[in-house]
């Protein structure tokens, strides 16, 4: 798909984002300053992911945790400032077992007082941050683990509808529930995509999923995945490689509405070229179907981040990388949100 980078953006009123005006941004973690903001906003990043992962949103007894609280509420400053929106990725709960990802011996599957806790939660940060038009919304569960069907879409009509009543002009996102491989990758959301469609209202409740795959290459050097790997050999061009992804989203492809990418990355320990045209082929996917999405991550770990390289000792700085340069590209294309407060 030829995209042309020289499209003319235009900055807008926060309270007239609706999910069918794409983003492009990254996930960021908690430990941003005021100068990332302004280098995210100098790169013409319109949105970004706040995922607490690193420390927990909630707390264990149905409130918010005030250290959280408070480096979300500086967030907040500086995306008035830089004009930035936010999504608020929740990511982990008290009784998860892990911080990045569902668990099927997560405790509140199984703890009715523990989830009402949780919605509980839930319903403080809506209260908290309704009117506040540079929070645009909310991802609930992050990578939601493979327990009963029934239970995990019963649980998230209760959060959506808690959210929704609060505050009725956010967005909530969705995400099915996580398959794991044979190599230990949960990239299956793209295969259980059509469980959560009938909760998708294409307006307030948006289906998300993350992107992975082929896990063995985009994870090299993580869980003891090899580095520098190649792609297989029928994905090492632009033809075979979309045909790839086309296949394995295809339940995803044929949703009419808006579809935001929560997540996707290449690791920094992959072939450089491989990389760059894994990336460059799936973002023209994305961008063919006008999906949001969020590369991840801007100065997360080492190992993600597009602003560094695999030299002969190691991983180090390079704000010349063809992943960066690339992302750069895209967002010229974003258009711009300002605080509506």
């Amino acid at each position: 798909m030829a995209i042309s980078f020289v499209a003319q953006a235009s900055t807008q009123q926060a309270d007239t984002y609706n999910a069918g005006k794409q983003l492009r941004g990254f996930n960021i973690d908690l430990n941003l300053n005021e100068e990332d903001f302004k280098q995210l906003d100098g790169l013409n990043v319109n949105a970004v992911r706040v995922a607490f992962a690193s420390h927990p949103l909630f707390d264990d007894r149905g409130g918010l945790d005030d250290v959280a609280v408070k480096v979300l509420d500086t967030y907040v400053r500086y995306a008035k400032q830089y004009n930035i929106l936010l999504l608020v990725d929740v990511h982990t709960f008290p009784g998860n077992v892990k911080k990045y990802s569902g668990s099927t011996e997560d405790a509140y599957w199984r703890d009715a007082e523990l989830m009402g806790n949780l919605i509980a939660s839930y319903a403080q940060l809506a209260q908290r941050y309704k009117h506040e038009s540079m929070v645009i919304g909310y991802d609930i569960v992050n990578e939601p683990a493979p327990i009963e069907r029934g239970v995990y879409l019963d649980f998230i009509k209760k959060v959506s509808a808690t959210l929704l009543q609060i505050s009725p002009d956010k967005v909530v996102l969705i995400q099915p529930r996580i398959t794991v491989q044979p190599n230990g990758i949960p990239n299956g959301q793209r295969s259980n995509w059509s469980e959560i469609t009938p909760l998708i209202d294409d307006h307030s409740i948006i289906g998300s999923l993350h992107y992975y795959d082929p896990g063995n290459f985009t994870h090299q050097g993580v869980r003891g995945f090899p580095a520098d790997q190649r792609l297989p050999f029928l994905l090492r061009g632009e033809g075979g490689l979309s045909m790839y992804f086309k296949k394995t989203l295809s339940q995803v492809l044929k949703h009419p509405g808006p579809v935001i990418v929560g997540e996707f990355s290449v690791s920094n320990y992959s072939p450089v070229d491989d990389a760059g045209l894994y990336m460059q082929t799936l973002i023209d996917l994305f961008e063919q179907k006008r999906w949001s999405w969020f590369y991840h991550a801007y100065k997360e770990a080492d190992i993600w981040n597009p602003q560094v390289t695999l030299t002969n000792t190691g991983l180090a700085p390079d704000s010349a990388s063809k992943k960066y340069v690339l992302l750069k590209r895209y967002f010229k294309l974003n258009d711009r949100f300002q605080s509506s407060d």
